[in-house]
């Protein structure tokens, strides 16, 4: 069944739920899009880039290609991008008592700001380490699954020695500024791996063998 005559269905609340589910992705999108502003236009939500649907009705209206929330453990489902519609609504429902400070929005922020990174050239790791990152700073969360050095990164450039607070506006010139500087040293390090690895990766320490 298509999204839009699931949405339009008579059987239901989940029709129901996915319109909100969507209406909130957009709004969120839009948040996202004036917050990386300078560091080039995203451009508008487009649901079938990310994987739409109820997973309790056995709904999955389409799988997206690569996602930084796909690979993690089987334990901890909810962290799948098919919850991406749960984890919106959840997060709406939890938003005039704790705003953006949950789990449920770090994972959606991470499924946005990926898709944001690669429509504005970052790729891989790059894409995953920047909406990781993203999440990290909006929500004050960290992602279940890897990516430690390039969160630590993002979330040190951000804040900047300055006073850690969540409550910013995606609006905020600073806020702005901050976006465009990580951004732009993504890339740097996207175009030389050497200094990817030189800047972010510690150095391997190798243990002498038992003999």
């Amino acid at each position: 069944m298509e999204l839009e005559e699931l949405i339009k269905s008579e059987e239901s609340e989940r029709g129901k739920n996915l319109e909100r589910a969507l209406e909130i992705a957009n709004r969120e999108w839009e948040n996202l899009r004036e917050s990386l502003k300078l560091c080039g236009d995203i451009g508008e939500f487009s649901e079938e880039e990310f994987m739409i649907g109820i997973i309790e009705e056995d709904v999955i209206i389409r799988e997206q290609a690569i996602s930084p929330t796909k690979s993690v453990s089987f334990y901890a489902p909810t962290f799948y991008p098919m919850y991406f519609v749960n984890n919106l609504l959840k997060m709406e429902e939890r938003k005039p008592e704790y705003k953006y400070k949950t789990v449920e929005a770090l994972y959606a922020f991470i499924e946005l700001a990926t898709k944001a990174a690669q429509r504005l050239g970052l790729v891989g790791t790059f894409s995953m380490g920047f909406g990781a990152g993203y999440g990290n700073v909006r929500t004050g969360w960290l992602a279940e699954k890897g990516l430690p050095d390039e969160i630590k990164v993002f979330h040190s450039m951000f804040f900047n020695a300055n006073k850690i607070d969540y409550d910013w506006d995606f609006h905020w010139t600073s806020v702005c500024e901050r976006l465009k500087v990580i951004f732009d040293k993504f890339m740097e390090w996207q175009n030389d791996p050497k200094l990817y690895h030189k800047e972010v990766k510690p150095k391997t320490i190798v243990k002498p063998m038992m003999v």
